[in-house]
Formats: structure tokens, C-alpha cells, sequence
């Protein structure tokens, strides 16, 4: 957290020792979709492993288990960080979308998408509306791609990417909300405060 987070405490840095960068933690989601955020409510653990003792332990876990399985008891990724990077993502915004990093102006859709599920509701209807705007607006005429500008005429930077298989990220807001016994989007409401 020392060297991930900017200076001034506003975002994630691209690098340790970038200090003008920025970047897209879409790994939060994963976070979120795996349920390790503490606010989002844990289901139970399946039993069926190697034998009727042996019961997997989660990352962070207490030490004493409770009702046949061990609770997370520690963040994984602290609030405080999906909140910083929802609030950032809102000033970093261009024409077509949430760019990848202060690099460059192109994104991936996918990864918007993983970060707008984990995003409060404001942000997340930004990036999907702007992504929409990209849809409609630019020359669009293959397979959507997961790589295009977010400035400009919003074309391709390439290596041209069409049709990939990495657009189920698309759905990850879906997904969420399928997650931690149906609580995955409600465990991250504290960013709409």
C-alpha cells in the first residue's frame, strides 16, 4: 500500500516508482467476484474435498474454524481502495471510455467492465455510457473488439483485437451480482455513500 498508491492518496500508481502515474486496478474485481472483500457476505465452503477433515482454508482466515469453515476475517484489498480508485476513475474519463493507464488514451473493454463493477453506481453508468457513445459514434463495422482509442475517432491502436474471447468481461457486473450468495454488488454499496 506504501508504494502502490499515489502520494497525495488519491489513486494507484502504474509502477512503485512512477510517481505521475496512474492505472486501472481491474483486478479489484476479482476481489469482489471471489468474495474476499470484507462487507460482501461470504457463502459457505463446499465439504466435498479429499476427505470429510480436510476443509479448505481462505487467505486471511482466523485460526479456529466456525460451523465446519473458517471465515475471513482481514481485507484482501482494503475499502478505502475501491473507494479511491471509483473517485479517480470518474477525473481520468475520456470521450469513449475509461483508458487502461496515464500511458496512453486506448483501453480495453474488458477491463472497463471489471472496473465499472466494482465502481459506485455514478462512475459505473459513466464508463457504460461512454463505452455505448464509442458504440455508436465511431465506424464500428467488426466484431467488437476489445482495444480501441478512448480520444480521437475512437479507432484501433492496434494489434487489432476482434471478437476475442476476453468480452465476457463485459458481463462482469452480471456476474457480481450472481456472486457471494447474491451479494457481491451489495457488499460494495458503501461506495455509493
Amino acid at each position: 500500500m506504501d508504494f502502490g498508491i499515489s502520494r497525495d492518496g488519491s489513486h494507484a500508481k502504474l509502477a512503485y516508482d512512477w510517481y505521475g502515474s496512474w492505472t486501472t486496478l481491474y483486478s479489484l474485481y476479482a476481489d469482489a467476484v471471489l468474495c474476499f472483500h470484507p462487507s460482501i457476505s461470504k457463502p459457505a465452503l463446499a465439504t466435498n474435498y479429499h476427505s470429510p477433515n480436510d476443509v479448505q482454508q481462505p487467505i486471511n482466515s482466523s485460526p479456529k474454524p466456525t460451523t465446519g469453515r473458517t471465515p475471513i476475517t482481514k481485507n484482501f484489498i482494503p475499502s478505502h481502495v475501491y473507494d479511491i480508485q471509483s473517485k479517480w476513475y470518474a477525473t481520468v474519463m475520456q470521450k469513449y471510455g475509461l483508458p487502461l493507464d496515464s500511458r496512453h488514451l486506448y483501453t480495453k473493454s474488458d477491463w472497463e467492465f471489471e472496473a465499472a463493477a466494482v465502481a459506485s453506481r455514478s462512475v459505473r453508468s459513466d464508463i457504460l455510457d461512454r463505452v455505448a457513445k464509442w458504440l455508436n459514434e465511431t465506424n464500428t463495422d467488426r466484431p467488437l473488439t476489445d482495444l480501441y482509442n478512448t480520444e480521437g475517432e475512437g479507432g484501433f491502436p492496434g494489434p487489432n483485437f476482434f471478437a476475442r474471447p476476453v468480452v465476457g468481461g463485459h458481463f462482469a457486473f452480471l456476474t457480481l451480482e450472481r456472486a457471494c450468495g447474491g451479494q457481491g454488488t451489495k457488499g460494495l454499496a458503501f461506495l455509493d455513500d
